[in-house]
């Protein structure tokens, strides 16, 4: 959770910073939406930043905020191709905690089981003992 929180802040971060240094403001993601951006609040232009970040991590991608000219569009291609790993990343690894969390059940249900077993073995055995008649020794 903590690496695709980090990711989307970094990607919206630095989207901003490709719009905020772009010589034509108004050609950029943020500039097509709010003309004005630059005098928007710093926790609009956050927001704004974020929502872009996590609508293209989600493929959801509404088309209010996309890429305008070209640098925009390069980090765009990348960001994409980074989600697609990130997401197979996380995948495996939630794949991974299954597996393992499988043996284990798989191990603590054996073990149970064999537990079980003595017990019912030594409660036989202790059975056996007081129902038995005592044997006589011989001469």
């Amino acid at each position: 959770m903590q690496v695709t929180l980090f990711a989307v802040h970094c990607a919206g971060c630095f989207n901003y910073m490709l719009a905020d240094r772009y010589p034509y403001p108004e050609n950029t993601w943020i500039g097509a939406v709010m003309p004005t951006f630059r005098s928007e609040s710093l926790w609009t232009r956050y927001v704004t930043a974020l929502y872009w970040s996590i609508t293209t991590l989600t493929t959801t991608g509404y088309g209010d905020l996309h890429a305008e000219n070209p640098r925009e569009m390069l980090f765009d291609i990348f960001y994409m191709l980074f989600n697609l790993g990130l997401t197979a990343y996380l995948i495996g690894n939630m794949t991974n905690l299954v597996v393992h969390g499988t043996s284990r059940t798989q191990k603590f249900v054996c073990f149970s089981t064999y537990s079980q077993n003595i017990q019912c073995h030594n409660w036989l055995v202790a059975i056996h003992v007081l129902i038995s008649p005592p044997k006589k020794e011989q001469k």
